[in-house]
């Protein structure tokens, strides 16, 4: 572990905290009760162009081959799942997380990484543990339809996430 992770274990960020996951290694926690639409935290990390990335671990896109990198700090541990209490809001290079739901003191911060994936194959495997696991995390275009309405409805897809369906569909 290094020092930066050590000061992310003991520090308690506007109520979320990060701690050991039962599911995927590190999470964020939550300390406190967030309402629904409630801002919950922003990505902080640099941006970064695509074509520039040897690793993609902790890092989550944000438009047309941009990226938000890793920052060293919470918004490195957010875990994905199959049916989250967050989900992201986009307006690059700004990514902020909002509550999807309340979400209450103890629960792990999550959202659903498929929302900001446009294109596959994707060969990451889920065991988010939800009833509604799809044991695959995907593409947006992947998840059912009512899936997608539901995320498009709340905001929760990125503009360039649309946009590729749009020129997809023109080919």
């Amino acid at each position: 572990m290094n020092q930066g992770d050590a000061n992310v274990d003991h520090a308690s960020e506007n109520g979320l905290v990060v701690r050991e996951s039962a599911t995927a290694g590190r999470g964020v926690f939550t300390t406190r009760r967030f309402e629904r639409d409630e801002f919950v935290f922003a990505f902080a990390g640099p941006l970064v162009d695509e074509h520039s990335i040897n690793d993609f671990t902790h890092t989550i896109q944000v438009d047309h081959n941009l990226f938000v990198g890793p920052s060293g700090g919470l918004d490195d541990f957010v875990n994905h799942c199959c049916e989250p209490n967050c989900v992201l809001r986009s307006d690059p290079p700004r990514l902020w997380l909002v509550a999807d739901r309340t979400i209450e003191p103890g629960e792990e911060i999550t959202i659903d990484y498929a929302t900001c994936i446009p294109v596959g194959p994707t060969l990451q495997y889920c065991c988010c543990g939800s009833p509604r696991c799809r044991h695959r995390i995907g593409t947006f275009w992947e998840l059912d339809s009512e899936t997608r309405k539901r995320y498009e409805q709340r905001g929760a897809v990125p503009k360039y996430v649309l946009e590729w369906s749009e020129v997809t569909a023109r080919r």
